[in-house]
């Protein structure tokens, strides 16, 4: 997780940690069975049932309204950020861009901002398509997102009001399967060359 201030409350970092404990507690509630490879994995967590995500519409970089379900019947890496974030984000979408292209499969790479105050359709549009022009990029209303996070057990925090604008993220891919569920997670360190080698297994 990056963190764009030092000041920050415990209650704060004790909300996002019941927040994410809450929202994996929901999704292990209401799954169902993963039709993928069953192998131990260094890189990539595959769940033993997949989490359907709910029914919510997104905005892509296009200003296109956007959803999960079937995301053009193949998998996909998702992760969540901003485009201002110093290092944390740039670094991943770059590894991001190395699993997409060491896979012999199309694979879907969405990245979905949580600072939709600054992070209009087309500053996204930039931002992604400098890493590759396939790339998805979506932002929302703060209670799409809020509940996208909340399905795949992602903290995020957003002040605007705060001295310093503050942007908490997760740093966590998340894997979908080709019907827009969730099915696994790969956490940092990342290993591109690891991360693909596991997923063509997978897909």
């Amino acid at each position: 997780m990056e963190i764009r201030t030092l000041r920050r409350p415990a209650l704060v970092l004790l909300a996002l940690a019941a927040f994410a404990a809450g929202a994996w507690l929901s999704n292990e509630l209401n799954s169902k069975p993963l039709a993928a490879v069953s192998k131990d994995f260094i890189a990539v967590t595959l769940f033993p049932k997949v989490r359907p995500l709910p029914a919510l519409t997104m905005v892509d970089q296009d200003s296109q309204q956007f959803d999960f379900t079937g995301i053009k019947g193949q998998w996909s890496l998702l992760f969540m950020g901003f485009t201002n974030c110093g290092h944390v984000c740039p670094m991943t979408m770059a590894d991001l861009r190395s699993v997409h292209d060491q896979l012999a499969r199309p694979i879907n790479v969405i990245f979905v901002s949580v600072d939709p105050g600054r992070d209009s359709p087309d500053v996204i549009r930039d931002y992604v398509q400098a890493f590759d022009p396939g790339f998805i990029g979506l932002t929302g209303t703060t209670e799409a997102l809020e509940k996208l996070a909340n399905s795949l057990g992602a903290p995020m925090f957003v002040d605007t009001s705060a001295d310093n604008y503050t942007v908490d993220h997760s740093s966590t891919i998340f894997l979908l399967d080709p019907s827009g569920a969730l099915a696994g997670t790969i956490t940092p360190p990342f290993k591109p060359d690891q991360i693909a080698a596991e997923l063509a297994l997978i897909m």
